[in-house]
């Protein structure tokens, strides 16, 4: 059971239990919500801070509030390019991952794969990647043995980003408009190394820009986005057997996925013109089935498909006219939707802002980042009581 035993944990304004993890003047965020942060026995939280000028990674014990540095990089630009802000420094932030099997985290700096040890706090290189640049979420296979991740050509991506940010900045870049030119414009190589031998290998090399790397299991990888288009796709670890999972039709593309051991549960939306709406789904990858299920109308805005490992708890963060972390009962019959806490508006642009929810491993506490004065802070609400109702979903 998680204890928050160095935290002072009080009722929120709906009377339910929430605690601020971080308090530095400075943005703190967890990795990036599809992959774990935090270790198998609901401990440890690794995450990011800036305390120190610099985007570092730090291990947060939720038993003692004591948290320790495992990184010291100092990459320039270091942000995640144009999907958050790119001026950073420090280590890749978004870009690291927790491998709970091993306990080590996996990151990037400068032009290398470093790892550190949760407990033993030793640090390594892994791998060198002279003239490349990482671009998307990475992630560890389930039994440990495999780290995936997406590398580009470094000189070709900071004159696309420079070009992007100059473009935005004379509002002459339509996001609609140009962005799928702007990732074609982009090759990329996935890779993998063996993370008890440190072989590389390539899986495939792609004439676009595609991030958002998991395991569907030990064999499989689950990716976003095809050429010309949002949506998941999966190749085997070998390069074969490439599906898109679930192309656009009426219900508009997938933008975000997690996998659970009940499928892959999913986002869509769909824009036309100002009006945007949204459906949750799950799809079942031995099936290649899924079913998808519409949001309320007044739900207009961005939304995250939370993640809970079990596939039980249907949860999710959306940003538009409101800020909430909401719950879905009966999907299928008469739908109820329950507001879990209100949040303060994304003050700009960024990921770091984004709400990104996800439970503990033991499942009492629900993880998410809020702003809090001007910072991202994470922080934890209690959801114990919702976490095992039946009334979510069964896919039929």
């Amino acid at each position: 059971m998680t204890t928050l035993a160095g935290f002072s944990v009080k009722p929120d304004s709906s009377g339910r239990g929430w605690c601020q993890l971080t308090r530095d003047r400075a943005h703190a965020y967890p990795l990036y919500y599809f992959t774990p942060s935090m270790t198998s026995d609901s401990r440890y939280l690794i995450h990011h801070s800036e305390r120190s000028g610099e985007v570092q990674l730090y291990r947060l014990d939720l038993q003692t509030g004591s948290s320790v540095a495992l990184t010291d990089g100092h990459t320039a630009d270091a942000g995640w390019g144009v999907w958050c802000e790119w001026r950073l420094r420090g280590i890749y932030n978004h870009l690291s991952s927790l491998n709970p099997v091993k306990r080590e985290v996996y990151y990037f700096q400068n032009e290398e794969i470093r790892c550190t040890g949760l407990d033993t706090l030793a640090n390594r290189q892994v791998l060198s990647l002279p003239g490349r640049v990482p671009i998307a979420q990475t992630s560890f296979s389930p039994d440990g043995r495999h780290f995936g991740f997406i590398h580009a050509d470094r000189a070709s991506l900071r004159r696309e980003l420079a070009d992007y940010e100059v473009r935005r900045n004379m509002d002459q870049f339509d996001w609609m408009q140009d962005h799928q030119t702007w990732r074609n414009r982009i090759p990329c190589t996935i890779a993998i190394i063996d993370t008890a031998t440190g072989a590389y290998r390539e899986v495939r090399q792609l004439d676009h820009y595609a991030h958002h790397l998991l395991f569907l299991d030990n064999e499989r990888l689950l990716l976003n986005h095809p050429k010309n288009d949002n949506g998941m796709w999966t190749i085997r670890l070998d390069g074969s057997d490439y599906r898109w999972l679930r192309p656009r039709d009426d219900h508009g593309t997938i933008c975000h996925q997690v996998v659970t051991s009940r499928g892959i549960f999913y986002e869509t939306v769909m824009r036309a013109g100002e009006v945007r709406r949204n459906w949750l789904g799950c799809y079942d990858p031995v099936r290649h089935t899924f079913e998808e299920v519409p949001l309320p109308e007044r739900l207009d805005g961005y939304v995250h498909t939370g993640f809970d490992p079990t596939g039980k708890f249907l949860f999710f963060e959306h940003h538009g006219n409101t800020h909430e972390l909401l719950s879905l009962h009966q999907p299928f019959g008469t739908p109820v939707l329950k507001t879990l806490r209100t949040l303060p508006p994304y003050p700009k642009h960024g990921q770091r802002f984004h709400a990104h929810p996800f439970l503990t491993p033991d499942r009492n506490w629900l993880i998410h980042t809020e702003v809090i004065e001007g910072f991202a802070q994470i922080c934890a609400l209690d959801v114990r009581d919702l976490v095992d109702r039946t009334d979510y979903w069964n896919l039929r």
